[in-house]
């Protein structure tokens, strides 16, 4: 809410009669009658203590074509572990959280191991998800880092995508699906 700077008066417009005045530093809040019906047919920041993702209107059906029933129960259940604005698989919402594994995944939703493997590659191969692996240069550093990651044209959190992530689905061609120009070109397995 604003506060005033100068003196002002709120004036009739037909009449030229001044109904109020104001003074430097005051504030004053205007609440037009639309707003005033909104406020009081719709409950205000419904459920705000509550994490979500945004998943396009215009994808679920797509996902609904390409992927098996196994596949989109899995892009569905890896929706709580989407980081912020990266889109990394991670145990909570948080960018500082801890990576998930194949394993975790599995462990973490009652799969076999071998089952989620399968589906995680799948879902790779048809760019709903990316594996990216970075090793280490030291000296007995021998283990390779894995981190998954979501399609940003399918679901992401937050309202901002990091460039890099985003820059890895450009040729994914779910652009392309909801822009609706590649629908007969798409390879299923």
């Amino acid at each position: 809410m604003p506060t005033l700077q100068y003196p002002m008066a709120l004036v009739n417009t037909e009449t030229g009669t001044i109904l109020d005045e104001f003074k430097a530093g005051d504030r004053l809040s205007i609440q037009r009658s639309e707003q005033i019906d909104y406020v009081k047919t719709h409950i205000q920041n419904f459920n705000a203590d509550k994490s979500f993702i945004k998943i396009y209107d215009d994808v679920i059906p797509l996902l609904e074509q390409y992927l098996t029933n196994p596949e989109f129960k899995f892009v569905i259940i890896l929706s709580p572990h989407v980081s912020y604005e990266d889109c990394v698989i991670r145990e909570t919402t948080s960018r500082k959280s801890r990576v998930l594994t194949i394993s975790d995944i599995a462990k973490i939703h009652g799969y076999k191991y071998d089952y989620a493997k399968k589906i995680m590659l799948s879902l790779k191969h048809k760019g709903v998800i990316g594996k990216h692996d970075s090793g280490s240069i030291l000296p007995g550093a021998t283990e390779v880092k894995t981190v998954y990651t979501v399609n940003p044209y399918i679901y992401f959190r937050g309202n901002n995508i990091n460039k890099t992530i985003f820059s890895f689905y450009e040729n994914s061609g779910w652009k392309e699906l909801l822009s609706g120009s590649h629908h007969h070109d798409v390879v299923t397995t």
